[in-house]
């Protein structure tokens, strides 16, 4: 066998080299700096100057450098009547690195094709003229450290029949050698294919007799092969792709053209190929194609109309999974959506594409099912760290229930002889090859052969490798015919693979994984690039804000017109910047500073959209009464007693108050920067409350900070609150935290509260993207503190200021107590000029419990706090949003936030992660200041009892103050829940008409009847609507499994444990003043 084997190989090694032929090299080739715009018709006036020439020796390159090449091909007459190619050397060899070059070329000033590491051909001619002449000019982009990329250009005869020949061999051949010696198919292939080989006249290549021989082969090839090829049972669906990350080691202006140029290349091969199938995910790619190249756009859409582009994904583009709340998931699905649908005319969307996303929230299923997506992909969770991901093909239920099928992507490489179970733990990739061992090896890694027979690989280079290659397909067109000792291959789009799926599989043998699918990877993605996830959070709130006080002006009859299309364009900004290399903080430098720019495009535009909606609610209220008064804006669904703030031209004094001139249920406190601090008593749910002044003299408030004790420095040793005695430590540390409610001290014996520790942080890879599990064995104490005194204190709050040195780092921070609630907030400064350390503060609580809880999108999940198993020791880092909570019976504690994700709480340990500092893509990642609250909330009972939620939910959405003059002095709510367990997470008009959505979600895990009071609206219909905005039972995602019941101004429903509901009003009366 090694005989017939060894004489195979040399034969395709030949036919390889075989297929070009009267090769050229082009030596006159000029160079000349310059940015592109895309266009199909090449701008010569453009480039008219500026050319040098450019030797074979010479090199170009850099990080985000441009440049134009140009040279020119004059047919010889060997030529004439032959395909003739021009072939580009660059002297990149690396496949996958995304850094490699990437190529438009023009022929006669027409855009003719688009070259890159994988795809060096361009096809100048396929029968050429003697003496024809073609200008060529390409457009060249590096992204490389260094100058090193050479343009080395080859014209040469490209004959078919010859390539034809070295891939009818060559799969069968390889297919082959991945069996052992002793299979007889093997055997039966090797012998086959040294008969075939036999067959050519190798004497003269390129004779007429070498040609004839090869049509002879080629012949016998087609008529015999399947003869000894038996079918399969197994089908490994494949379709075309190229994955294409919307911003990474390059930025967004850089993602359009690898967009452009990627797809084009599709657009080239689907010419050759007829059979080629081909899907592509992401909306936002196709807006960046429409608006830079429209003519290609629309033959996108035309390949879409024929059955050959899938344009099948679910969102508008591979958004973060962990960080984005549950309504900006929703905003990428409904955007999504309705452009795959109204845009690109692309039928009824159903899957879920999300290949390269750095875990999955538990939520995600019902957000799934209530828009219309049935089946969900990925590969990432083949990148976890210790534990085998057991199941590829399984349903996937959600907090709430609700279940999806799930299929992961399993392709790799044929491990030759290893079983399931010794198989190595690794990645599968969803950058697949489409060659026999990555075909064979898809189902070999393919962990429920008993449930399906069916499993799909997607293939083509990322990232601007221009997606499949001629030889994949090529390579495809053969293992569609049928290889012995692989499986069949067929072209499918996703699509209809899941619905093959669905109707094959074995129902009896379909696995469920319940809960959150967490990524043993990549945890430092929860914190790096921390004033980007700032940026996140105050914009999805700021958002909702707009979107909801827009409606609350129209509601109570003010002159204002709903600003859709400004909304919908912040919004698509905030959801780009959720891609799954932006907001986790992987990116380089570049991509953070265009973010910074959008973020603060997003937060002007809405910001001013909240002023003048509420400006258009204050403009109903006026009356000729010219009484001072203070205007209240709560934009949650619940009353509350909270503090708002006015700074700046708008403060007000304290001095005004002290003859009792400020309303008679609002306390006031002036700070030392010069702000008025008011704390506002019962502010009304999703509304306005207006209060007058009071003429009347008002007794003197007691502080928030009693019995305060101090050493010699003046340093806080000891004190009160109406909630706690607090004492501290020679240095500055927490040490004492006694609840006065329960008489019980919270911290542990010996421990410290707000334990600032600094670790080292230097993961073996993915700097920017990992933290290792061994970074606690090395750390510090960001001690050194340096001030530390009483700053103010009155009766609205109290606050500590301390301050503290680490290296060449500063820390600064007010701890702030209140007078109406248990939560301690830390208000924080960090000027933090370090590198690849990790800040993290702790609370070391003395709370038994063996498992925490951890606000998600839309609900909140169990983890355990103990290593009992390697599945709980991989979670030494998990993410939650605003709150995670310790509770016993009876007892606990939550630390909130107002910017953080990553977390960990362990043998009563919580531990918020505040900045990570990786120097790899971004060295300067995290460096500078950070401003960010956290806070520690001890609370009776668990979470629910305790009001964990409302208390988060204060935190990041603070009142809104005004001080107004001649408006009614009344209350208005949007909305009233009676129940404490339902939570509106969304107000806004419907994308489509005039109707009103209102989104809901329970909270507590608990079956609920609710009541819906809608104060504004003496007249309305309402209905169940899915998260597409659709009540018609035709179109709807689900059928509703509860009916409204109006009663007069409220709406009575039933609610399920975790549910998100959604409702469509149409406002027939509104109550307006």
């Amino acid at each position: 066998m090694d005989a017939m084997r060894n004489r195979i190989r040399p034969v395709l090694d030949s036919l390889r080299q075989w297929r070009y032929s009267l090769k050229e090299e082009l030596t006159e080739v000029g160079i000349r700096p310059g940015d592109y715009h895309f266009s199909e018709t090449l701008n010569q006036d453009q480039i008219r100057d500026g050319w040098m020439p450019f030797g074979s020796c010479e090199t170009w390159g850099g990080r985000d450098r441009h440049f134009w090449f140009r040279t020119r091909v004059v047919i010889k007459r060997e030529w004439e009547g032959k395909e003739v190619r021009v072939t580009l050397n660059t002297g990149a060899d690396d496949i996958w690195n995304t850094d490699n070059p990437q190529i438009m070329a023009y022929k006669d000033g027409i855009l003719a094709g688009t070259m890159d590491m994988n795809h060096q051909d361009l096809i100048l001619t396929e029968k050429a003229q003697e003496r024809g002449r073609f200008e060529l000019v390409f457009y060249a982009y590096s992204n490389s450290e260094n100058p090193t990329n050479f343009f080395h250009l080859t014209a040469a005869v490209y004959d078919r029949e010859i390539a034809g020949l070295y891939y009818d061999l060559k799969v069968p051949f390889e297919a082959a050698e991945l069996l052992s010696e002793e299979n007889l198919d093997r055997i039966e292939v090797m012998k086959f294919l040294n008969t075939a080989i036999s067959g050519l006249d190798l004497r003269k290549p390129g004779s007429e007799e070498f040609f004839r021989s090869v049509k002879e082969v080629r012949e016998y090839v087609k008529k015999n092969l399947p003869k000894i090829c038996r079918s399969q049972r197994v089908t490994v669906h494949s379709i075309g792709h190229t994955h294409i990350d919307v911003a990474w080691k390059w930025p967004l202006r850089q993602t359009r053209q690898k967009a452009v140029r990627s797809f084009r290349t599709v657009l080239n091969l689907m010419e050759q190929y007829p059979e080629y199938k081909f899907m592509s995910s992401q909306p936002q790619l196709y807006e960046f194609v429409r608006e830079e190249a429209p003519e290609l756009f629309e033959k996108i859409r035309e390949k879409i109309q024929e059955g050959r582009w899938e344009a099948e994904g679910g969102m508008w583009l591979e958004p973060d999974c962990n960080l984005a709340s549950g309504e900006s998931l929703i905003r990428h699905i409904l955007y999504g959506k309705r452009f795959f649908e109204k845009e690109l005319g692309a039928k009824k969307q159903e899957v879920l594409w999300l290949p390269d996303v750095f875990g999955y929230s538990a939520a995600m299923p019902q957000i799934m099912k209530k828009a219309g997506l049935s089946y969900f992909m990925t590969t990432k969770l083949g990148w976890n760290e210790y534990n085998v991901f057991p199941y590829d093909t399984f349903m996937w239920k959600g907090i709430d229930g609700s279940q999806v099928l799930t299929h992961l992507i399993t392709t790799r490489n044929y491990l030759p002889g290893c079983s399931l179970k010794d198989m190595p733990n690794g990645s599968t990739t969803y950058n697949g090859l489409q060659n026999p061992s990555q075909i064979k090896g898809t189902w070999q890694r393919y962990q429920n052969k008993e449930t399906s027979s069916d499993v799909l690989t997607c293939y083509g280079y990322g990232d601007g490798g221009g997606g499949p290659t001629e030889e994949m397909l090529e390579q495809s067109r053969r293992m569609e015919e049928g290889v012995a000792g692989v499986p069949r291959v067929h072209q499918t789009f996703a699509k209809d693979f899941f619905h093959i799926l669905e109707d094959n599989m074995d129902r009896k043998c379909l696995p469920s994984w319940c809960g959150e699918l967490y990524l043993e990877f990549h945890r430092g993605t929860y914190t790096s690039q921390a004033k980007n996830k700032k940026y996140n959070r105050a914009c999805e709130f700021l958002m909702g804000d707009a979107e909801f006080y827009s409606v609350l002006a129209k509601v109570m009859g003010a002159k204002y017109e709903y600003p859709a299309k400004d909304l919908e364009k912040n919004w698509k900004l905030l959801l780009i910047n959720q891609f799954h290399d932006i907001l986790p903080g992987s990116s380089i430098k570049d991509v953070y500073e265009d973010s910074a720019v959008q973020y603060e495009e997003i937060i002007q535009s809405a910001g001013r959209i909240v002023n003048e909606s509420q400006s258009a609610v204050l403009s109903v209220l006026e009356e000729e009464n010219k009484k001072e008064c203070l205007a209240v804006f709560n934009p949650l669904s619940f009353g509350r007693t909270s503090v708002a703030e006015l700074s700046g031209e708008e403060a007000v004094m304290a001095e005004e108050y002290r003859n009792g001139s400020c309303p008679e249920n609002i306390s006031v406190q002036k700070t030392p920067d010069g702000s008025t601090l008011f704390l506002i008593k019962d502010a009304p749910s999703k509304g306005i409350g207006v209060y007058e002044y009071s003429s009347s003299v008002r007794a003197e408030e007691e502080p928030v900070i009693t019995s305060l004790m101090t050493d010699e420095r003046g340093w806080p040793v000891s004190f009160d609150t109406p909630f706690f005695h607090m004492e501290f430590d020679g240095q500055g540390e927490i040490c004492g935290i006694r609840d006065l409610r329960e008489d019980r001290e919270l911290l542990k014996k010996g421990a410290v509260g707000n334990e600032l520790l600094v670790y080292e942080d230097r993961p073996m890879e993915f700097d920017a993207w990992n933290i290792d599990a061994g970074y606690r064995e090395k750390k510090w104490k960001f001690g050194g503190v340096t001030e530390f005194y009483l700053e103010e204190n009155g009766p609205v709050r109290g606050c500590l200021f301390i301050r503290r040195r680490f290296m060449d780092s500063v820390l600064e921070q007010k701890i702030c107590f209140y007078p109406h609630t248990s939560r301690i907030d830390f208000k924080t400064k960090a000027d933090w000029n370090e590198s690849q350390l990790l800040l993290r503060t702790s609370f070391p609580l003395d709370i038994q419990s063996s498992e925490a809880d951890f606000e998600i999108q839309f609900g909140n999940v169990k983890r355990p706090v103990h290593k009992n198993t390697t599945w709980d020791q991989a979670r030494f880092e998990v993410c939650a949003h605003k709150w995670m909570d310790l509770s016993e019976y009876g007892y606990g504690a939550a630390i909130l936030n107002d910017c953080k994700y990553g977390c960990d709480i362990h043998d009563s340990v919580m531990s918020l992660t505040l900045i990570k500092s990786g120097i790899f893509p971004d060295p300067q990642a995290d460096q500078g200041l950070h401003e960010f609250t956290y806070s520690l909330y001890p609370h009776r009972g668990d979470f629910r009892r305790g009001g964990v939620i409302r208390e988060a939910y204060d935190l990041n959405c603070p009142l809104i103050i005004q001080r107004e003059n001649g408006i009614k002095t009344e209350s208005w709510s949007f909305l009233r829940i009676a129940e404490e367990n339902i939570f509106t997470d969304t107000v806004k008009k419907a994308e489509e008409g005039d109707d009103l959505i209102i989104r809901l979600y329970e909270a507590y895990g608990m079956r609920t009847r609710v009541h819906l009071e809608l104060p504004l609206l003496p007249d309305f219909e309402a209905a169940v609507c899915d998260l597409m905005e659709q009540t018609d039972l035709k179109t709807i995602s689900f059928v509703p499994e509860t009916e409204l019941c109006r009663k007069g101004q409220t709406l009575e429903f039933e609610m399920k444990p975790y549910e998100i509901f959604s409702i469509r009003l149409t406002p027939k009366v509104c109550t307006g003043k």
